[in-house]
């Protein structure tokens, strides 16, 4: 079965040029589903069977300086957006922001990946794991139709620290996820890597990745998404 891959290459690399050299570097293979998800200011010249944006705004136009909007992204063909992700939440997006995103990129037709798992600590259980990501997606999903969203799973202890969760953990996590919520697709992001993806990848609730940093080395993330 197909896995969905998402590459989140955040505010990277700095040039253009750097960016379609990295696009064209990555295999478009058939195995897996594989999104790209480059800065914004990027999505109209970077090419890719499946582009995704890194985030956007709830409005489709107006006095919003310096946001973009889902109708913007569809215009630019793209077809899935991350929201939520935890270095947003950092700088004070809240959970009520997110879910007017998320019902906005929807009307769309735009696939939103929604990240949770802001807010746990390497040394939480599952149950309190499970009580901060409640918290986070009782409000998220709120009247959002979840036939079209992708949660992924990122404990923000494990992002960019070379610290992953196990893959028990992250197993456990999609299944509750999915049996609480109705989602059909979970995705694990972390410190994920040639070396630990296959692992992820073989659990039979984890649907896929979110990666960052090994997304921006093409030989790295050509293993990941071959598997």
């Amino acid at each position: 079965m197909k896995k969905i891959i998402a590459a989140n290459w955040k505010l990277n690399p700095t040039t253009l040029k750097d960016a379609q050299k990295l696009a064209a570097s990555i295999t478009r293979t058939k195995k897996n589903t594989v999104v790209l998800c480059p800065p914004n200011i990027y999505l109209s010249q970077v090419s890719y069977p499946l582009l995704g944006a890194q985030d956007c705004f709830w409005q489709d136009k107006g006095a919003f300086t310096g946001q973009t909007s889902p109708l913007q992204l569809k215009d630019l063909g793209v077809k899935y957006c991350i929201v939520g992700h935890s270095e947003r939440r950092a700088v004070g997006e809240t959970d009520g922001q997110i879910n007017f995103k998320l019902r906005a990129l929807l009307e769309h037709k735009i696939i939103p990946i929604l990240c949770v798992g802001y807010g746990t600590s390497v040394d939480q259980d599952d149950l309190e794991v499970v009580d901060v990501l409640r918290g986070q997606l009782d409000v998220d999903l709120k009247d959002v139709n979840l036939a079209s969203v992708i949660v992924a799973y990122e404990p923000v202890w494990a992002i960019g620290t070379g610290h992953n969760a196990t893959l028990e953990h992250a197993e456990k996590i999609s299944i509750f996820i999915k049996a609480k919520y109705g989602v059909k697709k979970v995705l694990y992001g972390g410190s994920v890597n040639g070396v630990n993806a296959g692992g992820f990848l073989s659990q039979q609730h984890v649907d896929g990745l979110l990666v960052g940093g090994a997304s921006l080395v093409a030989a790295q993330f050509n293993e990941i998404i071959n598997i």
